[in-house]
């Protein structure tokens, strides 16, 4: 059998890269196997971008992480291209913090301005930030804190980095963030259709995964809301209910809002640099993967552009998923031939089953009539 293998990561336990390594490696002594990892924009985007261009050179650098503190992370360049892909993940992000220092009201975007600004200083024309996994809530004004905006008072004096502070902002200084992006095209990649406020923006619905408690999370709204008013105010863009503007803590309004980057939907993202149809007209099973199947993988997720597509061409798929949600189907092509393996049905318990995700990929690869018989 033909097998199309194209995971998006399990986060918190396997990459997309691992994953297509483990499904790759379990099922290619008896089937014909091609494999490309996904990102729609979160962990692993700067791994599928390498991926593309494997002539791409990772450059190492520090930079401040959410809570502030010099950390080594890296971007990728394109030489030819003069293009830098950013991975907000790597910067300031969320997997390799600790519980106890979690500080959504005082975390910054800051050193994702610094990784841009040491790319412009590259030469940079093109700069792809992938969105999602990151620590902070802070809509992206570190980020254009870090490029030269200035974010003032009511008494003209400038705010510390941070959500919080924003409560008190009254007037963003864009003229030295515009002249240092001047040329530059900035793509904000999203794997979310949220908007900045509301019942599903970024404070109530993603705040909390960033430690944000039932006050935090009011206190939270009520500063991107005054953001969100400011940066109407300094560059004419209306993020308040920008489809998107809730990515990765919100950076997807500041770099909309502030850079003037156009936001990219993840699966559309996918669609327009693979050619998922071709590859897909030849497979005879597609499979792919994501750590939480949930309503937002019908939303932008990196595997919807796998799934539309098999609908398309008619083509069976196997989604490896570590935990699932049967409303999330709603979401998704009604003709789509589609088999969902939750690890959690076969681990002991969520924990088991993020710590032996690859365990039990294997052992469900090893029955092939699973295989044979979608």
């Amino acid at each position: 059998m033909r097998i199309l293998i194209l995971p998006n990561s399990f986060k918190g336990s396997l990459s997309a890269r691992q994953t297509a390594r483990v499904l790759t490696q379990a099922l290619r002594h008896e089937h014909n196997i091609k494999s490309f990892p996904l990102s729609d924009g979160g962990d692993g985007f700067i791994d599928f971008f390498q991926a593309l261009y494997p002539s791409a050179s990772l450059v190492r650098l520090h930079a401040k992480n959410a809570f502030l503190k010099k950390a080594p992370t890296s971007y990728l360049w394109l030489p030819e291209e003069k293009t830098a892909v950013l991975e907000t993940a790597r910067i300031c992000g969320l997997g390799s913090a600790k519980k106890e220092d979690l500080d959504p009201l005082g975390a910054s975007s800051f050193g994702v301005g610094e990784v841009m600004r040491h790319a412009l200083r590259r030469g940079a024309k093109t700069i792809y930030v992938g969105l999602g996994g990151v620590a902070c809530n802070d809509g992206g004004a570190g980020i254009a804190c870090a490029l030269g905006a200035r974010f003032l008072d009511m008494q003209g004096k400038e705010i510390p980095l941070g959500a919080k502070p924003l409560l008190r902002l009254a007037h963003v200084d864009i003229k030295e963030l515009k002249k240092k992006i001047q040329g530059v095209k900035i793509y904000a990649v999203a794997d979310v259709i949220n908007p900045l406020l509301g019942p599903r923006g970024s404070a109530r619905v993603f705040g909390p995964q960033k430690g944000a408690t039932p006050s935090q999370v009011r206190m939270l709204e009520k500063a991107l809301t005054v953001y969100a008013r400011a940066i109407k105010k300094s560059s004419g863009k209306n993020t308040a209910h920008r489809p998107s503007a809730a990515a990765a803590g919100a950076l997807c309004a500041g770099l909309y809002g502030l850079l003037n980057a156009r936001i990219i939907l993840g699966s559309n993202f996918i669609k327009k640099h693979l050619p998922l149809t071709q590859w897909i007209k030849k497979a005879d099973l597609i499979i792919t993967s994501e750590g939480r199947f949930d309503e937002q993988t019908g939303y932008g997720k990196a595997p919807l552009a796998v799934l539309e597509t098999a609908a398309t061409e008619g083509k069976p798929v196997l989604f490896f998923c570590g935990t699932y949600e049967e409303k999330a189907l709603k979401k998704l092509p009604k003709n789509l031939c589609l088999s969902i393996v939750s690890l959690t049905d076969f681990a002991k318990n969520k924990q088991d089953s993020i710590k032996n995700a690859a365990t039990y990929m294997r052992r469900i690869c090893k029955n092939l009539s699973l295989l044979q018989h979608l």
